[in-house]
C-alpha cells in the first residue's frame, strides 16, 4: 500500500489555535508524518502515511477537536460545558462522572451533570477536574484487590480525595467506625448509601 499526502483544516481563532494544535500534538494518532501550521483563522494540517492510518487520525482529530470546542461553551455564572468523552480522550482514563461531580460539589464548585451523564456543567478550572481524575484512577487501582461494589469504590475514592489520606487509611477508619464490613471474601463492602456514609465519615474525620 503506497504512502499518501492529505491535507485538511480546521478552523479557529487566537488562543483557541494553539490549544489545539496542542491537543493534536499530543492526543492524535500517529501517522508517518504530521505538520500543523498556525494561522489567525485556523489550522492547516498535512499527514503524511498510508491510507487507512490517515483516515482513522483524521476522523479521531475531528472528534477530538469537536468535544474540546464544546467544552469551551460557558453558561450561566461562569459555568461550561464539558463533554466526558473529551475528557476521557485527552486523559485516556476511564472514570466515573457520578464521582468527580461529587467531588467537585464538596471543593466548593458548581457541578451537575446532564441527564445522559455525557457532559458536566461546572466553573471547576479544566487543571482541577484532570488532577481529580488522575487521583480517582490512582486510588482505584490501589484498593481493586481490597473492596467489592460500586458504591464501596466511590465512596473510598470521594473520602480519600476530600480528606487527602492514603485509601488504605480511608479503608482501616471507615471499618474502625463501622461504616464499611467485611464479607465472606475478606472484602470490604459499605453498610450504608453511599452519599450518607461521605458526610458521615468526614464529619467524624473533620472534626478532630
Amino acid at each position: 500500500m503506497p504512502l499518501i499526502k492529505r491535507f485538511f483544516y480546521i478552523p479557529c481563532k487566537g488562543d483557541e489555535c494553539f490549544k489545539l494544535a496542542e491537543l493534536i500534538r499530543e492526543k492524535a494518532p500517529q501517522v508517518e508524518l504530521v505538520e500543523i501550521d498556525i494561522t489567525d483563522t485556523g489550522l492547516y494540517i498535512e499527514m503524511y502515511g498510508y491510507r487507512t492510518d490517515i483516515k482513522n487520525a483524521w476522523e479521531y482529530i475531528r472528534r477530538l477537536v469537536s468535544s474540546a470546542k464544546a467544552s469551551e461553551q460557558y453558561g450561566k455564572q461562569g459555568t461550561r460545558r464539558i463533554k466526558i468523552e473529551y475528557l476521557v480522550e485527552k486523559k485516556k482514563k476511564t472514570f466515573s462522572p457520578v464521582v468527580l461531580s461529587e467531588i467537585l460539589k464538596h471543593k466548593g464548585f458548581k457541578a451537575d451533570l446532564s441527564d445522559y451523564k455525557d457532559e458536566i456543567v461546572t466553573d471547576a478550572p479544566l487543571e482541577v477536574i484532570e488532577e481529580i481524575i488522575d487521583n480517582m484512577w490512582d486510588i482505584l487501582e490501589k484498593i481493586k484487590y481490597d473492596v467489592r461494589g460500586t458504591t464501596t469504590k466511590y465512596f473510598v475514592t470521594i473520602a480519600s480525595i476530600l480528606t487527602n489520606k492514603d485509601p488504605q487509611e480511608v479503608i482501616m477508619k471507615a471499618y474502625s467506625i463501622g461504616l464499611l464490613f467485611k464479607d465472606e471474601d475478606e472484602k470490604y463492602r459499605l453498610r450504608k448509601e453511599w452519599r450518607k456514609a461521605i458526610s458521615e465519615f468526614l464529619n467524624k474525620v473533620m472534626s478532630k
